[in-house]
């Protein structure tokens, strides 16, 4: 049985959504774009060689799909999320079926204060199943939060902690709630 959360909500509300990124095998730019995206410590130089990648090689509809939602995350990291969303939008046009675009692209929609969008393609993304699961919940859980859905949003946020016990940005939110737990029956009023 579930019992009722209550969330202490000061630092979950400044709380940001995590991206994936996409997975690119090989030996070529659009594997050094997703190494480069994955390290996050220089978008403007990821963004570069995933530019190059999409120009200069021949690849696959994957390896295509995943560089735009790649790119897409280091838009996002320099600010740049209308750009961002043009590139989730690509990238899941050639390849519907990448759930971590959905995950991605719900990330982009939480900061452009689009709950409802952002649900929808992160729901859309766990059920197609990502690289990284935990960041399906606890990008749900995010977006939950700011819905106004408190007792969803803990939820989220310990399946996330659950598939990966060390992801800290899971932990960190589950700090700010308080369960309490209201027996069977109580709590009804006649």
């Amino acid at each position: 049985m579930r019992g009722a959360v209550a969330g202490c909500v000061v630092l979950l509300a400044m709380s940001v959504p995590a991206h994936a990124l996409v997975a690119v095998i090989g030996a070529g730019m659009a594997h050094d774009c997703f190494i480069m995206a994955k390290a996050g410590t220089n978008p403007r130089a990821a963004i570069a060689t995933c530019d190059m990648a999409l120009r200069e090689e021949a690849l696959d509809i994957r390896a295509r799909a995943g560089t735009y939602v790649n790119r897409g995350v280091m838009k996002v990291a320099l600010g740049q999320v209308d750009d961002a969303m043009a590139d989730y939008n690509n990238g899941l046009a050639l390849n519907p079926s990448l759930g971590d675009g959905y995950v991605d692209r719900g990330a982009a929609l939480i900061l452009l204060k689009r709950y409802d969008e952002a649900m929808a393609d992160i729901n859309r993304g766990i059920g197609l199943g990502q690289t990284y699961e935990h960041l399906g919940y606890y990008n749900r859980g995010v977006a939950e939060f700011y819905l106004g859905r408190v007792t969803e949003s803990y939820h989220d946020f310990k399946k996330a902690l659950e598939i990966a016990p060390d992801f800290t940005l899971a932990s960190e939110q589950l700090k700010n709630f308080v369960v309490t737990r209201v027996p069977a029956g109580e709590g009804a009023r006649p």
